[in-house]
C-alpha cells in the first residue's frame, strides 16, 4: 500500500473487515485525515508523498454476518460468493475518488466507525460535518454497510449536515477558467498533460469547487453523547415502525389465509354436492388412479378421499366410511408415501378422529 496501491480490502470468515485507502498528501493533507481518523478503528498516517487511512471493523462472533454479506449463508455456491465479494472494492474505490475532489463524507463515516465502537468519551465533540451526509451515494453507502456502521447512527449524524451545493454549470466553469491568469492557465494545462493519473484533475476540480463555495458547516457542534442519544431514539422509532408494519403484514396474511380457506371450503362443498349422487364413482376413480404406476396421482386420490369423508360426515355415515377406508388402507398399505400423505393432509384424519371421540 505504501509503494504501489491506492486501495485494499480485507475480510475474514471470523468477522474482521478492513479497508485501507491512499491519497497523495497534496490531495488529502494528513492534518485533515487526522481530524476524522484518530481512533483505534480509523487511523491515518503519512508515508512519503502519500497519506493512508485504515478502517477496521472487528466485532466478535460475526461468522453468520459474514455469510449473509457475501452470500455464503444464502445457499449460493462458493464461486458466486467470491464474485459478490469482489463487488465491494470497486465501489469503495469510487468513494476514494470523491475525497480527492474535496468530499469529506468518507472521512466523517470513518469517525462514526470509531463512535460506533465506543472509542470516544461522551463529552468529546464531533469533527466538522460535511454537506450531503443525508444523501449518501452508493459507494459511501457500501462502505458504511461493509464496516457495519449503523443506519440509525448515520441518520443521526446527518441531521447536522448541510445540503450539498448544486453541481456547477458549464458556464460557471468557463467563467472561473477565464478569470485565471495566463501563467496560471499554462501551469494547470501543463500539469494535466504531464500527470499520468487523475491527481492533477482532482486537485483542479477541488480548487474550483472551493472557490465556488466555501465548505458549509453547521454552527452547532454536538457531543458524542448527543449523537448517541439521537441514534438510540431513531432506532427505537424505527423498531416501532417495523413492529407496526409487521403486525399489519401479519393481519393481511391472516385475512388472506381465511379468504383462501373460505374459497377452498366453497369448492369442497360444491364437489361434495356433486359427489352425493354417485359416491361409488369416486371410489372407482380412486382405484383407477392407483392402478397407474407412480405417485403423481396421489394428490387427486387424497382430495377424492377427503371429499368422501366430508360427504360421510355431512350425511351421518362416518362409521360406514371408516370401514371402507380401513379396507382401502389395508389394500394399499405398501404405498407408504400415499399413507403418509393421507395422514398429513385432507379431512380424512379429522373425520375419523371425530368418530373415535364419539
Amino acid at each position: 500500500m505504501e509503494d504501489c496501491y491506492d486501495a485494499h480490502l480485507y475480510f475474514a470468515n471470523w468477522g474482521t473487515r478492513r479497508v485501507i485507502l491512499r491519497w497523495p498528501a497534496t490531495v488529502l493533507p494528513l492534518a485533515v485525515a487526522r481530524t476524522y481518523c484518530a481512533g483505534g478503528s480509523a487511523t491515518s498516517r503519512q508515508s512519503g508523498p502519500h497519506v493512508l487511512i485504515t478502517l477496521t471493523s472487528d466485532p466478535e462472533d460475526c461468522v453468520e454476518d459474514f455469510e449473509d454479506l457475501f452470500g455464503l449463508g444464502l445457499g449460493l455456491d462458493h464461486e458466486y460468493a467470491e464474485d459478490r465479494s469482489q463487488e465491494w472494492l470497486p465501489s469503495i474505490t469510487r468513494a476514494r475518488e470523491q475525497v480527492a475532489e474535496g468530499d469529506l463524507r468518507l472521512l466523517y463515516l470513518a469517525w462514526l466507525l470509531g463512535l460506533r465502537n465506543d472509542e470516544f468519551d461522551d463529552g468529546e465533540h464531533e469533527p466538522p460535518v460535511p454537506p450531503g451526509l443525508a444523501q449518501l451515494p452508493e459507494p459511501l453507502s457500501d462502505l458504511a454497510t461493509f464496516l457495519r456502521i449503523d443506519e440509525d447512527l448515520v441518520e443521526a449524524a446527518a441531521r447536522n449536515s448541510p445540503h450539498p451545493a448544486p453541481r456547477p454549470s458549464l458556464g460557471a466553469c468557463r467563467a472561473w477558467a477565464a478569470a485565471l491568469a495566463p501563467k496560471e492557465k499554462d501551469r494547470v494545462l501543463a500539469g494535466l498533460l504531464h500527470d499520468e493519473g487523475d491527481q492533477a484533475l482532482s486537485v483542479l476540480r477541488r480548487r474550483f469547487l472551493h472557490d465556488q463555495t466555501a465548505l458549509a458547516s453547521s454552527s452547532t457542534v454536538r457531543t458524542v453523547a448527543e449523537i448517541r442519544e439521537e441514534s438510540r431514539a431513531r432506532a427505537k422509532t424505527r423498531k416501532g415502525h417495523e413492529q407496526r408494519r409487521k403486525a399489519l403484514q401479519e393481519e393481511k396474511e391472516a385475512e388472506a389465509r381465511k379468504r383462501a380457506e373460505r374459497e377452498a371450503q366453497r369448492a369442497r362443498d360444491q364437489r361434495v354436492a356433486e359427489l352425493q349422487h354417485d359416491p361409488e364413482a369416486a371410489w372407482a376413480r380412486v382405484a383407477e388412479l392407483l392402478s397407474i404406476r407412480g405417485t403423481r396421482h396421489y394428490p387427486e386420490v387424497v382430495r377424492l378421499l377427503g371429499d368422501l369423508a366430508a360427504l360421510a360426515e355431512r350425511d351421518g355415515a362416518v362409521r360406514a366410511f371408516a370401514q371402507s377406508y380401513d379396507q382401502f388402507v389395508v389394500a394399499h398399505r405398501t404405498k407408504k408415501a400415499l399413507i403418509r400423505k393421507l395422514k398429513a393432509e385432507g379431512p380424512v384424519t379429522a373425520t375419523l378422529s371425530k368418530l373415535a371421540s364419539d
